[in-house]
């Protein structure tokens, strides 16, 4: 009777067990900001909010909460500078798309493997090229100016502003890459130094206020971006920052083709 007992008693503990709620998930809340500018595909809008149709390297990074648990994302959207200022007194936890630069290594965390950046967790990788006018002799080589006396327009705060500089030419930091185009068509500048993919989707869009403007080949770099992590994070987070850095690489693998291709086909 007593072992019959023991084992109703064993049988109805288990029941509760199984009808349980799982134990919460600790909530974590990465705070991540990127620019308030259009850089197609991977972020759209002119504007400081989340659009519906975010752009793939949001949509990207949103999927981070369903890969990793507890983690929540929240998105805000800052002049590019801003942001890189926002990340290095921790006001933000992350920033992206943002490509290796050494003197950034004191604001903020890249994901690294063997003491080195860790190409393999890049969000994706983008090139910058020269844009003008026809008929215009850059003299680029595709690695130094034949001629470095030439102005350039680029836009302020993006790491293709030191490598122009080494290269010896002159710089106009101007806000936005778009402002940058229409410097080039009033003649303020000889060319322009902008991330490819944001430059003809902005020529598409803007044919007849930008016409005429040419694409230079060969591109000036070609550059793996990532998800930085504020050191504040990091350093209270560290298994948890390695887990997002991992994602980042597997996400990209296996998504960020799919989830651009809604935008390369957009109709216009």
């Amino acid at each position: 009777m007593k072992a019959r007992v023991q084992s109703y008693l064993t049988l109805i503990l288990l029941c509760l067990l199984l009808a349980a709620p799982p134990p919460a998930v600790a909530e974590t809340v990465l705070r991540v900001a990127y620019e308030d500018k259009t850089q197609f595909p991977y972020y759209m809008g002119d504007t400081e909010k989340v659009p519906e149709n975010p752009g793939a390297a949001v949509e990207l990074v949103k999927l981070l909460e369903e890969r990793i648990p507890g983690l929540r994302i929240k998105f805000s959207r800052y002049p590019w500078k801003r942001c890189l200022a926002m990340l290095e007194t921790g006001q933000v936890d992350g920033i992206f798309n943002a490509s290796y630069n050494a003197a950034r290594t004191r604001i903020g965390e890249y994901p690294r493997r063997d003491g080195q950046v860790d190409p393999t967790r890049r969000l994706t990788t983008i090139s910058y090229h020269l844009y003008a006018l026809p008929d215009t002799d850059l003299g680029w080589t595709g690695e130094a100016f034949e001629d470095p006396d030439l102005e350039i327009g680029a836009p302020l705060g993006y790491s293709i502003v030191s490598d122009l500089e080494s290269l010896g030419v002159s710089v106009m930091k101007v806000r936005s890459s778009r402002q940058s185009l229409q410097l080039l068509t009033a003649g303020r500048v000889h060319a322009v130094a902008l991330q490819s993919v944001t430059a003809d989707f902005l020529l598409s869009r803007n044919a007849d206020q930008l016409a005429g403007i040419v694409r230079i080949d060969p591109p000036l770099k070609t550059k793996p971006y990532y998800l930085m992590l504020s050191r504040e994070f990091k350093a209270t987070n560290p298994e948890l920052a390695e887990l997002i850095w991992n994602a980042i690489g597997e996400l990209r693998e296996e998504k960020l083709e799919d989830l651009a291709q809604p935008y390369l086909s957009e109709p216009g």
